[in-house]
């Protein structure tokens, strides 16, 4: 048994498990779903690099061959705070949503957050996405503040 197997689990005719590159194609589609059109190229080359790091995780929902959801969580380490787990993305395909598909996604989560030690999962979201918000507090998950994210583009370093 692999380290990957640890996360294969199958409820339903949903098989729950661990991202693979060949994904990239459906996991774009879906990713397309919330507005964001990274491409199946480069989410392809951002997902090789990605499964390469111990410290991330990232996790589908597949139904009859075709991945229908996917969450990306990863270890956070900040000088002011213990060490916790942030979800990074979470997506079930709008066809299939209300199923149990996202919770069950969450869970697997919070499981792997427990085998790497860490005692917090958190999860940041755009608060105009409401039926997200109700999601993560049905979910357990509690409001601990309001941010504003400021962004500013830096021009790579040639190699």
């Amino acid at each position: 048994m692999t380290e990957h197997d640890a996360f294969v689990t199958i409820s339903g005719d949903v098989v729950y498990r661990q991202a693979v590159v060949s994904d990239a194609p459906d996991m774009a589609r879906l990713s397309a779903q919330l507005g964001y059109s990274a491409g199946e190229t480069r989410l392809a080359e951002r997902l090789g690099h990605i499964l390469t790091l111990p410290d991330h995780v990232i996790l589908t929902a597949e139904y009859e061959g075709g991945v229908i959801g996917w969450i990306h969580a990863h270890a956070r380490c900040l000088l002011e705070s213990e060490p916790f787990a942030e979800i990074a993305g979470l997506i079930v395909d709008r066809k299939f949503r209300g199923r149990g598909i996202g919770r069950t996604l969450v869970k697997r989560c919070g499981e792997w957050t427990s085998s790497a030690s860490l005692g917090r999962l958190r999860v940041r979201m755009n608060v105009n996405r409401q039926e997200a918000v109700s999601f993560y507090e049905q979910m357990g998950f509690e409001p601990v503040k309001t941010q504003r994210v400021f962004d500013k583009s830096i021009r790579p370093r040639l190699k």
